[in-house]
Parts: structure tokens; C-alpha cells; sequence
């Protein structure tokens, strides 16, 4: 009776349970159920995670159980998240950074060939320069002004120099 409802669904009892894993395997059945190649299953066994039980047979229970430690300890490792997508999402990032560090350094150097930008030692040493011509040109005024300006004291040249001074200090004190 069970036997014609399993028809009419399609199925029957013994489609919907697994098939009980063999206790062991060749290599090209490891590979078929741990969806891998055979180098990597050779790789694996070399490991120790893939356990063999003789030439070109594996312990498909107890390599199966490291196997899954294996890739639980991994996982654990990186947060949980599957490592191949996550390494390939680091990766992706990494070479997208990469690539942008290159273009901006190409665009640097290109600039620089056109004249558009200066190395910073040249400017400040081009700053510093016209800063002294202009303090010495600045502290100079007042005993110009005493040569051209006869009408002007000993005194009215002394507190000329002085307010320039100060002003110069205040300048160089962030004031």
C-alpha cells in the first residue's frame, strides 16, 4: 500500500535516504565526493588530512572528519566567513588598491615632466629666501626714512625700527 503512494509522489523511502559512504575509496573517489581535483586530494593526504589505508586508498570516515575540522578551524579563523570568497574579496580589494597607487603615481610623475608640480625642498628653500630679502628690506626702512626725511628725530627712527621689529616677531611667533 505505502509502496503505491511512494509511486504516485514519485519517490520511494530508500531515494530519500543517502547511501551509506564506503569505508574506503581511491583516489578518484575522494576526489568525486570532496569535489576535488586529485592533485589536491594527493596534497591533502600529504597533509594528513586525508588518511590512507593503503596504496592509493583512503580511510573515507576518518579523512572525511579531518577534512571537516580542517575547514571549521579556518572558518573560525577568518571570522566565519568561507575563506575562498573572502580571499578572493581581499584580493580583489588589494589589486584595486594596487592599481590605484600605480595611476596616482603615474599621474605624479607626468605632472612633474609638464612643470606643474615642484619638489617641496625647492619651495620652501624659494620661500625662505624671499622671507630674508623682505625682513632685511623691512628692518632697512627706518634708517632710510631717517637719510630722505631729515625732519625726523633720533627718536621717531628708533620707534619705527622698533614697531618693524616687533611687528617681525610677532610675524615669526604665529602672532
Amino acid at each position: 500500500m505505502y509502496d503505491d503512494f511512494d509511486d504516485l509522489l514519485g519517490t520511494t523511502a530508500h531515494e530519500n535516504t543517502p547511501a551509506p559512504l564506503p569505508i574506503e575509496m581511491d583516489e578518484r573517489g575522494m576526489a568525486a565526493l570532496m569535489r576535488l581535483s586529485l592533485s589536491q586530494v594527493r596534497t591533502k593526504a600529504r597533509e594528513g588530512l586525508f588518511v590512507r589505508s593503503g596504496r592509493g586508498r583512503y580511510d573515507v570516515a576518518e579523512s572525511l572528519g579531518r577534512y571537516i575540522e580542517h575547514l571549521r578551524s579556518v572558518a573560525s579563523r577568518s571570522g566565519g566567513r568561507p575563506s575562498a570568497v573572502g580571499d578572493a574579496d581581499d584580493l580583489r580589494a588589494e589589486k584595486l588598491r594596487l592599481t590605484r597607487a600605480q595611476a596616482d603615481k603615474e599621474e605624479t610623475r607626468v605632472a612633474r615632466e609638464r612643470g606643474e608640480l615642484v619638489p617641496a625642498d625647492a619651495v620652501t628653500r624659494e620661500w625662505a629666501s624671499l622671507l630674508r630679502d623682505l625682513r632685511n628690506a623691512l628692518l632697512a626702512v627706518p634708517s632710510r626714512c631717517g637719510a630722505t626725511l631729515g625732519h625726523l628725530t633720533a627718536t621717531d627712527i628708533a620707534t619705527i625700527d622698533h614697531e618693524i621689529r616687533t611687528a617681525l616677531e610677532g610675524v615669526a611667533h604665529g602672532n
